[in-house]
């Protein structure tokens, strides 16, 4: 699986990740491509011309009773100055949206989707580099 999303507008949040300890970076929901399902996903986002890899979430939030959104949680990396535009290379996908008790709950459930989404990455990479050689 690997899909782009281009060129994508980034909007304004409600900081809750942030204080769940999980920042994001808010994507224009419409530039989710039709044919992806909601859910969890492992991604690369293109920030300022730099790659990095992130947790993407595609759907509703049922923990806070909220609307669909397409947010990426960038592993490993700071990001201060919020990008008016990214890419998205999408390239596995981790699980279903899913409801919690709580925002505790939520963030446990965020922490493995994060080990998940390093190892799916590291097997991307590696099956990247060796097709090129």
């Amino acid at each position: 699986m690997e899909l782009n999303i281009s060129n994508a507008a980034v909007i304004a949040g409600r900081s809750r990740g942030r204080r769940i300890g999980t920042p994001t970076i808010n994507v224009d929901v419409s530039c989710a491509p039709k044919s992806m399902r909601h859910g969890i996903y492992a991604c690369f986002i293109l920030i300022h011309r730099k790659q990095y890899r992130g947790a993407m979430h595609y759907g509703p939030r049922p923990v806070f009773k909220d609307t669909e959104t397409l947010e990426v949680h960038v592993l490993d990396a700071v990001i201060n100055q919020p990008p008016k535009t990214v890419d998205i290379i999408v390239v596995g996908r981790i699980r279903d949206v899913r409801d919690f008790r709580d925002a505790e709950a939520l963030q446990r459930a965020i922490s493995e989707d994060i080990v998940q989404t390093r190892a799916m990455l590291d097997e991307y990479e590696i099956a990247s580099q060796k097709a090129l050689s």
